[in-house]
């Protein structure tokens, strides 16, 4: 799941900055110069950290959040926003959803930097869904996704403008589909760069 430095990628642009920083998605970043990517660890006290807290806990099944970091990436949330415009002026109009990804601790670095690279992806389980970035709306399906003693997943803000349902043989999905579920819409896997931004590392433990 991890891939290459990209040094180019992470270039400051404080226009790029400066109009993200307009985005409801961008409520609690700083309106100063940014780097390419940071981590702000999320105070327990804060409503962001309340709401966050009360999706995870809606489908964790016994699992509680030990620490909350938001990612400020200016240069993937650029994209991610320019590609959901995109497809709204194209008529497909996407749901936005925040759906969990199960990762391991090694691969978080790279993921907030240069996000998910859907090539990379389903080395740890497979590709039962499609070849891509899989997704899931619920806590207790993404945790069969990360390893043991590491307990970390990322919530992701995914744009599905329309979906159909996959297999491992799907490469991308066919027309006019950008997205493959299963049967019950428990998984949702990706295939297009941009169509999701990491918004949250969420660490967690059980109880």
């Amino acid at each position: 799941m991890s891939i290459s430095p990209n040094s180019e990628r992470c270039e400051r642009n404080p226009v790029l900055i400066k109009e993200i920083l307009k985005d409801p998605m961008t409520t609690n970043w700083e309106e100063t110069a940014h780097s390419p990517v940071e981590l702000k660890e999320v105070s327990e006290n804060s409503t962001e950290y309340e709401e966050v807290n009360e999706l995870f806990q809606e489908t964790s099944r016994g699992m509680s959040i030990t620490k909350l970091e938001r990612v400020e990436n200016p240069y993937l949330l650029g994209h991610y926003l320019m590609k959901k415009e995109k497809m709204q002026n194209e008529g497909s109009y996407p749901s936005e959803k925040s759906l969990f990804h199960g990762t391991f601790e090694e691969y978080v670095s790279d993921i907030c930097k240069y996000n998910f690279d859907w090539r990379k992806c389903g080395n740890s389980k497979g590709h039962k869904f499609g070849q891509g970035v899989s997704f899931a709306p619920e806590v207790s399906y993404a945790r069969h996704y990360t390893r043991v003693g590491e307990d970390v997943m990322i919530l992701t803000k995914v744009l599905v403008g329309k979906d159909t349902v996959g297999d491992s043989s799907t490469v991308v999905p066919p027309a006019p589909y950008d997205t493959t579920t299963n049967c019950k819409d428990t998984v949702f896997v990706k295939y297009d760069d941009d169509d999701f931004y990491p918004q949250y590392v969420i660490h967690f433990k059980w109880f």
